[in-house]
């Protein structure tokens, strides 16, 4: 007889593991152009050079999916860190050193993704930011939750316009603000001069010229890590609030408040991330002009009102898409496989198809390999309680070697 878990999932909220599963589609569709392009080319505006087609395909992507999909699953996770809260303290059973030793497993499997396979990994500023908001907001009251979240979420946005303005006023002193604007150019000359080495290292370096690469990009996410750990924090404050207020619990109690925003999410959130892209289509992000501030304020929002929206009308059709369940349940595997595959498909060390593959071509390239991972998934699921990472990840959390197999039916 095949034993069960020493440590089970119980009560699982089918319409989460869709949600997981449909963030995970999203992931892959932006993560696929840093697949294709270094990791430090986000700092800039769109690529030149790209085919119609292939500009149609990165205004789409960039629009409903760049900013959109890391804080859905932002607030998966919010969500999940309070569910098993609520459900240890239910049981009267230990917490928070089971789930710092999960953060810490967590950290373990970042630092392998992102040194190993591929530099654009976010496992990573994941468990540091959760450690971070557990240090901060371990007993913030359930009313407080979003609100503290919306304004983590708009750190970023006071800060990019606090140095905006900032140099603006300076613009009044020719000299001084001469010398700020080359400043900011040799800093953009410098980057543009690493992304081409970085481009050669993709296309024909070694599997150690490449490690050696994401250690270096490495260096580079984590300058800019407050501009990525507060919006995360932001959204899983917002996840916890969903579970702490039932919202993401009993769905069919809160369908009208999922209905409202699965509108003003998807029409709000929409507008304003197309007018981000417009605004920052031939301006880097990192432009202290305020064109650029404007238009990372519209991402920001923007990302956060698509977020909701998507996750609205993804729970309100959960039912009818219960096919992505497994692919969520299996989420930390199936989002390694994606980096895997895909960078030794495309860099040099592997099959080198780096700069053969049009931008446009990324779309239904993810599109079919996810739903390879759908087919995949939903066969791994049917024989076994776990994807492998997520074994894993729960056999080093409880210190336990969890069983695998499901007893047969």
């Amino acid at each position: 007889m095949t034993p069960t878990p020493l440590h089970p999932v119980r009560h699982r909220l089918d319409h989460l593991d869709v949600l997981r599963g449909f963030a995970l589609l999203g992931i892959l569709l932006v993560n696929f152009e840093w697949f294709l392009r270094p990791l430090q080319a986000i700092m800039l505006s769109s690529e030149p050079g790209l085919s119609t087609a292939d500009q149609v395909a990165d205004a789409l992507v960039t629009t409903l999916g760049e900013g959109k999909f890391y804080p859905l699953f932002s607030m998966l996770f919010g969500a999940g860190f309070a569910l098993m809260a609520e459900r240890a303290m239910q049981r009267a059973s230990p917490f928070w050193g089971l789930y710092l030793r999960r953060l810490l497993v967590l950290t373990a499997f970042g630092l392998v993704h992102t040194i190993l396979i591929w530099s654009g990994d976010i496992l990573l500023i994941y468990a540091l930011s959760a450690f971070l908001m557990i240090l901060m907001f371990r007993k913030t009251p359930r009313r407080r939750l979003w609100k503290w979240g919306l304004f983590f979420i708009s750190v970023p946005v006071i800060l990019i316009w606090l140095g905006s303005l900032s140099i603006l006023a300076v613009s009044s002193q020719p000299v001084a603000y001469a010398e700020i604007m080359q400043g900011f150019a040799d800093d953009e000359l410098a980057l543009r001069e690493f992304i081409a080495e970085a481009k050669a290292v993709h296309a024909s370096g070694s599997f150690i010229d490449n490690l050696t690469l994401r250690i270096d990009d490495t260096v580079f996410k984590f300058r800019y890590f407050l501009f990525w750990a507060t919006p995360i924090i932001g959204y899983f404050l917002i996840g916890r609030w969903l579970i702490a207020s039932k919202r993401l619990v009993r769905v069919e109690e809160h369908a009208l408040y999922f209905r409202r925003w699965r509108a003003r999410g998807l029409l709000l959130g929409g507008i304003a991330s197309i007018a981000a892209t417009a605004l920052l289509w031939d301006v880097s992000a990192s432009s202290p002009t305020v064109t650029a501030a404007l238009g990372n304020t519209f991402a920001i929002y923007g990302g956060l009102l698509l977020a909701l929206g998507y996750l609205s009308a993804i729970v309100l059709a959960a039912d009818r898409l219960r096919c992505l369940a497994p692919v969520g349940q299996m989420a930390l595997t199936n989002y390694l496989l994606q980096s895997l595959v895909w960078t030794w498909v495309i860099y040099g060390h592997g099959l080198g198809l780096w700069g053969e593959l049009p931008r446009w071509s990324s779309i239904p390239l993810a599109l079919a390999f996810f739903g390879l991972q759908v087919i995949v998934s939903q066969w791994w699921m049917a024989r076994f309680h776990f994807g492998p990472a997520e074994w894993l990840w729960r056999s080093l959390t409880y210190q336990e070697r969890q069983a695998m197999r499901r007893r047969p039916a």
